[in-house]
């Protein structure tokens, strides 16, 4: 029955990976056409604290993906397409993201500073470019969105999350502590995405989300395992030393996870095409990253420590072809 599970799954990927690609299609024109115009208005007015990698972060990652993937999931669990202002309010989302990160992880901006930007009604027009910005795609979250205060309440938690996060720069943290921080960071992140659609998530849609979000943010620890080794940021993924380990908790997790969104009241179908899309956009990518990982601890006494390995082998290329087929391999063989 498994063999056969399996057969399926790959004889249905080819329309899946066609589906998501038609998506990402989708949301790039929608960029090109409606953000791309703020970004050059935003970049002309710079004061210097806007740079290529905030463009680079709203052009291609999370502008895109946010929409293109996570919102183009909620969209198939709830079983009608994406409307306009949706369209508007989750690519806004996206593209606040990576400049909010960077109140904390570049400007270092006190808690009070940014918890005065993420209040109703304060003024940013005196502050910097980046701040602005930030502004500017807030508002229009908030404008398309379906009830402003589920949002703003959202954002609220996605805040205090961040701000609990800087104990991972601690030498002393516990494995218990960094997995709570994981999955309040990332809960708290997908239950805000989530905001810019309508109807507003049920108390079981939360609770899958509060669940899948944390195994997004651990998905994004796997990748940025090097970054976070050199930013002296404490992981699951920095602190382990058996990938074998962390793989078995991310699968497992993950196959309990996939469980429990049959259970939240959608037909099955859809679940199914929600579970498809996350997949193949975040979590069947995460299996070869682990494989590139677990092949470090051959050249340090079969024990992964993070400290010995160099760049390359830490940063997992996912533009490779041969890493694209291996991501479709672990979406038939590793994915409930």
């Amino acid at each position: 029955m498994r063999y056969g599970h399996k057969i399926l799954k790959g004889i249905a990927l080819p329309g899946i990976i066609y589906r998501v690609m038609r998506n990402i299609a989708v949301q790039k024109k929608f960029l090109q056409q409606n953000t791309d115009p703020i970004l050059q208005d935003a970049f002309n007015k710079n004061d210097g604290s806007l740079d290529q990698n905030d463009l680079t972060k709203i052009d291609r990652y999370y502008g895109l993906a946010v929409p293109a993937i996570l919102g183009e999931a909620f969209c198939a669990l709830r079983g009608s397409p994406m409307t306009l202002n949706e369209r508007w309010a989750s690519t806004s989302q996206g593209a606040m993201t990576g400049l909010f990160d960077d109140f904390f992880d570049k400007d270092y901006l006190t808690d009070d500073a940014v918890a005065k930007m993420i209040s109703p009604g304060y003024d940013l027009s005196s502050k910097r470019s980046n701040q602005q910005l930030f502004d500017t795609f807030y508002q229009k979250a908030l404008q398309h969105c379906h009830d402003r205060k589920i949002m703003q309440d959202a954002l609220l938690e996605v805040y205090r999350a961040q701000v609990e996060s800087k104990k991972q720069q601690d030498n002393s943290i516990t494995k218990e502590v960094i997995l709570n921080i994981t999955f309040d960071k990332g809960g708290s992140s997908l239950i805000f995405y989530r905001t810019a659609f309508s109807p507003a998530a049920s108390a079981a849609e939360i609770t899958l989300f509060y669940k899948l979000g944390g195994l997004m943010q651990l998905a994004n620890d796997i990748f940025d395992v090097y970054k976070d080794r050199e930013s002296g940021i404490h992981t699951l993924i920095t602190e382990t030393n058996s990938i074998k380990e962390s793989r078995h908790f991310f699968k497992t997790r993950l196959a309990e996870y996939y469980n429990d969104a049959f259970e939240i009241g959608f037909p099955k179908p859809q679940v199914q095409k929600f579970l498809d899309i996350i997949s193949i956009g975040i979590f069947s990518r995460c299996f070869v990253c682990l494989d590139q990982l677990e092949e470090n601890e051959k050249t340090s006494g079969n024990k992964f420590s993070v400290h010995a390995y160099s760049r390359q082998q830490l940063i997992c290329d996912m533009d490779k072809k041969t890493n694209m087929l291996r991501s479709a391999w672990s979406h038939i063989h590793d994915i409930p």
